[in-house]
């Protein structure tokens, strides 16, 4: 179907007659009537009633008819627009992210503000929390979404979303089949965690700290996936957050860390003297609408608006 013929099919019902549309588009009356045959065809159905006074539409052709007009009236107004979106200046935000929140923040969520926003491109790379934060300073980015931030007196942030974390014990671990698992569990056990560069590490470390220990810690890696498999291969205990769980492998238990104050959370940070423009704070809102808001959390960072 094109829109040349739904544009033959409303002249033949605003002229009542093949013959005289075929006056006004300069076509023959076997085109027009070939062209409505196409049509009936494709769609189905009987679009007109056919005598010698001339046509009238069916009941089929009257919905056919109001859809047609609609669709060419929004081909009319993109045309007219087109060349406005033209002349609306490019802007580029550049945003870091921190490895992981992509599993959250997927990339779909943001090509479909870029299609919404066809004059904003969106350059972005992940990097380790504390990296991440030291490209902040250098205004490398806009703005980061990252698993919380150190320089609250450099930096706004506001949690996005918040997340329970789980221990992950491998079938060979003593914890595996162990009903109820304490902190006090935890103190002579070994450990897979990230690198120092990640805010989990020291939020681990803070609430076994908490708890009366430091956790030992045998092996330190950047990398999600070969953590897990260490972990599993050499009996140590890893901590994870909820969306990485994998429910269906029964080689590994997924276990609630003892510590509720013990999360893994995502904010939206941007340094305070930032201004954000009308693109980006479009983005920041986007983002809000598209993620679940978590209204209970509890931090000691405040943030209201982006650009207060």
């Amino acid at each position: 179907m094109t829109f040349r013929q739904m544009e033959v099919f409303i002249a033949v019902c605003e002229c009542k007659s093949i013959n005289k549309a075929s006056a006004v588009y300069h076509v023959s009356q076997q085109g027009i009537s070939k062209i409505v045959r196409k049509l009936e065809e494709e769609l189905g159905c009987q679009l007109l009633y056919r005598d010698t006074n001339g046509v009238s539409l069916t009941q089929y052709g009257a919905y056919f008819l109001d859809e047609c007009r609609i669709i060419l009236e929004r081909k009319r107004y993109m045309y007219s627009h087109i060349s406005q979106i033209k002349d609306v200046p490019q802007e580029t935000i550049f945003l870091g992210m921190a490895f992981g929140v992509v599993s959250v923040l997927p990339y779909k969520l943001i090509t479909d503000f870029e299609n919404i926003h066809p004059h904003v491109n969106i350059e972005y790379t992940d990097h380790a929390d504390f990296y991440l934060e030291e490209l902040l300073k250098k205004d490398e980015y806009d703005f980061c979404i990252t698993i919380g931030v150190m320089n609250t007196d450099r930096f706004s942030a506001e949690c996005l979303i918040q997340e329970q974390t789980y221990l992950c014990i491998p079938w060979t671990h003593e914890l595996y089949r162990k009903k109820h698992i304490q902190m006090d569990d935890l103190k002579c056990q070994r450990y897979a965690m990230f690198s120092t560069q990640f805010h989990i590490r020291h939020n681990f470390v803070a609430a076994c700290r908490n708890a009366g220990f430091n956790p030992i810690i045998d092996i330190s890696s950047s990398d999600f996936n070969s953590l897990r498999e260490i972990a599993e291969h050499n009996n140590l205990l890893f901590v994870v957050p909820a969306h990485t769980i994998r429910p269906d492998d029964p080689k590994l238990r997924y276990y609630k860390f003892p510590d509720d104050n013990f999360s893994w959370d995502v904010y939206f940070v941007k340094k305070k003297n930032k201004e954000l423009t009308e693109n980006m704070l479009a983005f920041y809102r986007y983002i809000k609408e598209q993620l679940p808001t978590l209204n209970n959390h509890q931090s000691t960072i405040t943030f209201q608006d982006p650009n207060e």
